[in-house]
């Protein structure tokens, strides 16, 4: 039997836990986020021969004027839907198809959120601003002079660019001139990559942890991303992959047959050309030097002869030449 799946509107969907305190503000917990991030959710709830249900979420932006909207390929005949929605409808199926199903170890649809708002984030072009290289954040931590949250942020901001960047690009960060750390080769940095990211993580929630109740939501999330952090690259990495078609490869077939249909190159040197172009522009003087000389037709079937072996236009030659 087929999974039967209720979509609730938005209004229903803030009952449990979720309340809309503004247009432009959504809190889910403790989790609160303006309307540049998810300003809304759809609650979808399946059930399968009378077994629990289970409550997947998906994002509504209520600020239209700041998302950016997407349509699928033809055909399709609903109209634009933000780009938010369209990262959570496939990093929901890259999750059922990953080794890391949504609720798999624990309850996080709100990791979910928090990812897909990342992800549209990114490809709208609006990343972070203090990223470093490398393990430059373990090791070269920022000063305890500076705030506290704005310590976390630093933290957040590397861990959320090195789990976008490692499941979309398998490269810790975007800062380094070389995919791999000195030293290091494509295992251990990819390790050290992982390791890194998941400690940001952590560190930003020793910051803010039991501090302030209005962060409460994220610090849970941070804390859920830094226990398992390689899995949720993994599942960013599922949807890169089979969603999104990032690092796909051409088999010898499929190389062949673009090859087969590709236009043809002329491959001459331009040191190859050189002595017929010469010659053509010889011919083309004497038939103006001389324009009823007898020998002209010839001519003029060679100048048309040279053109074509040089892709030039003989006529527009002629009408040059006077």
């Amino acid at each position: 039997m087929q999974p039967v799946v209720q979509m609730q509107a938005p209004e229903a969907a803030f009952g449990q836990g979720a309340t809309r305190h503004t247009p432009n503000v959504l809190s889910l917990g403790n989790l609160q986020t303006t309307c540049l991030d998810i300003s809304g959710i759809y609650s979808a709830t399946a059930s399968v021969n009378h077994e629990p249900r289970r409550v997947i979420t998906m994002p509504n932006a209520l600020c239209q004027g700041a998302t950016t909207p997407y349509r699928s390929l033809f055909p399709d005949w609903s109209p634009a839907r933000p780009m938010e929605f369209f990262m959570m409808e496939n990093l929901l199926e890259a999750r059922r198809d990953s080794q890391f199903p949504t609720n798999f170890q624990r309850p996080d649809e709100d990791v979910n959120i928090y990812v897909a708002h990342l992800l549209a984030a990114f490809f709208k072009g609006q990343h972070g601003r203090n990223i470093s290289m490398g393990a430059t954040p373990v090791l070269n931590p920022p000063s305890k002079s500076i705030l506290r949250r704005n310590r976390a942020e630093y933290y957040r901001q590397n861990a959320d660019h090195r789990l976008i960047m490692l499941g979309l690009f398998d490269r810790g960060d975007h800062e380094r001139k070389t995919p791999l750390l000195f030293g290091s080769n494509h295992q251990q940095t990819r390790e050290t990559d992982i390791s890194v990211g998941a400690n940001c993580y952590k560190m930003a929630v020793n910051l803010l942890e039991n501090r302030n109740s209005a962060t409460g939501g994220l610090v849970d999330v941070w804390g859920k991303l830094s226990e398992d952090f390689g899995q949720y690259v993994q599942v960013i990495s599922t949807m890169a992959v089979q969603k999104l078609g990032l690092g796909a490869q051409l088999n010898t077939g499929d190389l062949i047959s673009l090859l087969k249909d590709a236009p043809s190159i002329d491959s001459t040197s331009p040191r190859e050309k050189a002595p017929q172009m010469d010659h053509l522009l010889d011919l083309l003087l004497e038939i103006r030097q001389k324009p009823h000389a007898p020998q002209n037709q010839q001519k003029r079937a060679k100048v048309i002869d040279l053109a074509h072996k040089l892709n030039l236009d003989p006529e527009k030659l002629f009408r040059q030449a006077g």
